[in-house]
This record gives structure tokens, C-alpha cells and sequence, in this order.
């Protein structure tokens, strides 16, 4: 599929207010509604689009510290389902990623404090396949969706 500068438009739009109404879309962009709501349904039917979510202040739910974790895995458990399942039993543990370089996975935790934090990689490293984590603590997030 290729995307042109007015679906380039309408997907940052979303990407600031999924809920923005197609009628100010309209108007910032100069396209009709109606033509709005075609490439919104093309976008979405190619996959471009999968979906919209609710982003939440995490630190008004009590989640002040963010740490992105490196995880090391024993070689036969690295990429295996199993080592996954256990890390998604973890609230915590809000993302993970397969990587390419000294870790083999990383995760980013959200917690309440060093304490919790400190008790949440306990919990992970007595995962079975997990063999080492390397934890870097977020001070600010000046970048963000």
C-alpha cells in the first residue's frame, strides 16, 4: 500500500487524539469528511491502522518509576514462548522486545518506587531461562507518544 502525504496527515492526527472528529480532520487537512472517512477505512483495512488505545498517566496510578530492562537468557530458552508467558504474569512489565546486541530481550517495567522494583527483577530473574538482567532507570521522559 502506498501512503501519500494526506494519509501521512490523518495518521498524525490520530497519533495525537484517536477520539479527534473526522469534521476537524476535514478542516485541518482541506479534504471532505466523507473522503476522510475512506482512507481512514482504507488505512484500517490494509493494517496500516490496527487499532486505538487509551493512554494513561502512569504516574497518577502510582507508577512513578520507569526502568528498561536488558534481559540475558540461557541459550536454549532464548525466543521460547515459555520464558514470555512468565514475563506477561509480571503487571509490571508493561513492554518487551527481542533485541540485536548484549541482551536478548528488552523489557520496560513501570513501578512504584526502587523498592518495588528491587522485588519485581527478583521475580524475573527467577524465571527459568532467565540468566542475567541489566537495568537502566528512566530520571525523565521528554519524548513520548
Amino acid at each position: 500500500m502506498v501512503i501519500d502525504r494526506v494519509d501521512r496527515e490523518i495518521l498524525r492526527l490520530l497519533k495525537q487524539n484517536a477520539r479527534i472528529p473526522i469534521s476537524h480532520m476535514s478542516r485541518e487537512i482541506g479534504l471532505s469528511s466523507p473522503s476522510i472517512r475512506d482512507r481512514m477505512k482504507k488505512l484500517r483495512g490494509n493494517g496500516v491502522i490496527r487499532g486505538y488505545s487509551l493512554l494513561v498517566d502512569h504516574k497518577k496510578l502510582g507508577l512513578g518509576l520507569t526502568a528498561f530492562v536488558g534481559l540475558t537468557l540461557e541459550p536454549p530458552q532464548c525466543c521460547r514462548e515459555d520464558v514470555i508467558e512468565e514475563l506477561k504474569k509480571l503487571p509490571q512489565i508493561v513492554e518487551g522486545h527481542y533485541t540485536d546486541g548484549d541482551e536478548d530481550m528488552l523489557i520496560k517495567v513501570m513501578t512504584e518506587d526502587a523498592s518495588t522494583l528491587m522485588e519485581t527483577l527478583a521475580r524475573i530473574t527467577s524465571i527459568n531461562g532467565v540468566n542475567r538482567t541489566r537495568t537502566v532507570i528512566a530520571l525523565s521522559t521528554p519524548i513520548a507518544l
